[in-house]
């Protein structure tokens, strides 16, 4: 079994939904309900919320106590310019995890991560056959180039929607690799990739004010009614 870390970057800056990650989602600010997620799983040996907000950690403590542990990420790596990986080496190198440890990255801004697509990649982790997992959701759309030919059929053969397949996006819900991978490579998707395919009614990433009301739909209309 691998050693597992759950890591959730945070920033206090945010140009498109001012506050988002202290924001109150249907009661709860936005940045618990991963939290609250990851906490209830009980799979990983540590949890760790990466923020250099003061209100952030304050929450954070309030709640959960030691079961999320806080790194104060760096003023370099919290600018609205900052890679997430600049905040993920930063924090590797100070950690100091084994190379072995599996590193999974959550995001504050997809709140509806299930438990059971949490299992699902930590399961095909343990599984030895992947150096790195994505969750993508997949969209039955047909797509176009810029110069308007069609990429997905000929204008003689075009499936019925429920016959054609669509293709995979990333949902930016997670992300997860081992320690040496994350360290090796510019990214932290390298070598055997495995996927992860999520709902893509529960796929939000929130980024705009819109995408927060239909944060707020779900919540209300689905989440909470489960």
């Amino acid at each position: 079994m691998n050693y597992n870390i759950a890591f959730v970057p945070v920033r206090k800056g945010s140009k498109g939904v001012s506050g988002k990650n202290t924001r109150l989602l249907c009661g709860k600010p936005l940045l618990c309900w991963i939290l609250d997620t990851l906490v209830q799983s009980s799979f990983f040996d540590e949890i760790w919320l990466a923020t250099d907000c003061d209100e952030t950690e304050k929450i954070t403590i309030g709640r959960y106590g030691e079961e999320v542990k806080i790194y104060r990420r760096s003023d370099t790596s919290a600018t609205d310019k900052s890679s997430v990986m600049e905040v993920i080496k930063e924090f590797i190198f100070w950690r100091e995890p084994a190379d072995s440890d599996w590193f999974c990255l959550f995001q504050s801004t997809s709140p509806f991560t299930t438990l059971g697509d949490i299992k699902k990649m930590l399961e095909m982790a343990n599984s030895g056959r992947y150096d790195s997992i994505v969750s993508c959701v997949r969209l039955k759309k047909f797509r176009w180039s810029e110069t308007a030919t069609p990429l997905d059929y000929s204008f003689a053969n075009k499936p019925r929607r429920q016959d054609y397949k669509g293709f995979l996006v990333e949902s930016g819900s997670f992300y997860s690799a081992s320690v040496r991978i994350v360290l090796s490579e510019p990214y932290i998707l390298s070598g055997e990739v495995g996927i992860v395919e999520v709902d893509s009614e529960l796929a939000i990433d929130i980024d705009e004010p819109r995408d927060w009301m239909e944060a707020e739909y779900i919540a209300a209309n689905t989440i909470l009614k489960l």
